[in-house]
């Protein structure tokens, strides 16, 4: 896999050592990423989200979304926002490459994922050669990209013909918006801009729906309501089939084809 991806760093400054794909911080700094002490609060934020992400009962039912639309194969899937790399197991650990801007939280992903790939780098500059990549997952990533059309025309660029993309996202048509309340977010997508925007860079949308529940609080004031919750996530993609349900859930889920 490492001889399709780009090295576009000397092997002295490498995050990790375990590929010559893998990047420091060091161009991603230079490149204009703020550091931790230039964006102040949302620093906490950003290390807040990466803790956080890759567990519960929604983060399961995005999962079993994603696997849903995953191209079989051998070839690499890249994880935008990896985090703690809960999606690694979901892309199978062979073909994951995890990227994420927090260097202080991948090395303790490096700890638990030795064998995965893991880059230090931003979403729209991202260091692999054109046409290399099977997948792209993007799990709660793209609200937080404030150049977000750049960053999906380099996912195109780096995708094989026939690739995917999988980009879950906050639905900007959710009943109680300030589930979502994150001074990160830079713009919330509904089913029509996100495919849009998609469309614009060059891909094929293959599916597209909300999963979840569509009233996500009120089912901690129902009697056994936790057993509501844990029905509409276990059976979230029948439920989306619906159609007075399709657009309701807190996730919004694209699944887009790099034409062949």
């Amino acid at each position: 896999m490492t001889s399709q991806l780009r090295d576009k760093q000397d092997p002295a400054t490498r995050a990790d050592g375990h590929a010559p794909h893998v990047q420091g911080s060091t161009e991603v700094t230079d490149a204009g990423e703020p550091s931790p002490e230039a964006r102040g609060g949302k620093a906490d934020l950003v290390d807040a989200h990466f803790t956080h992400r890759g567990r519960g009962i929604e983060f399961d039912m995005e999962v079993a979304w994603v696997r849903r639309h995953l191209p079989p194969g051998t070839g690499p899937i890249v994880d935008i926002g990896c985090g703690i790399g809960g999606l690694f197991g979901t892309l199978a650990l062979d073909r994951a490459v995890g990227v994420d801007l927090n260097e202080s939280g991948l090395a303790g992903t490096r700890d638990r994922f030795k064998s995965v790939p893991l880059l230090c780098a931003g979403a729209e500059r991202l260091p692999f050669a054109d046409g290399v990549l099977d997948a792209i997952t993007s799990q709660h990533v793209i609200e937080h990209i404030p150049e977000y059309e750049s960053a999906c025309r380099e996912w195109y660029r780096v995708l094989k013909p026939g690739g995917m993309l999988l980009t879950l996202t906050p639905n900007a048509r959710f009943s109680d918006p300030s589930v979502y309340d994150d001074e990160t977010h830079v713009h919330i997508f509904s089913q029509a801009d996100l495919p849009r925007l998609l469309c614009d860079a060059g891909f094929d949308i293959t599916d597209l729906r909300t999963l979840g529940l569509p009233w996500f609080r009120d089912h901690a004031r129902m009697p056994a309501g936790w057993r509501f919750r844990r029905f509409v996530v276990k059976h979230a993609h029948r439920l989306s089939n619906l159609e007075p349900l399709r657009w309701k859930g807190q996730t919004l889920c694209c699944a887009a084809r790099k034409p062949a």
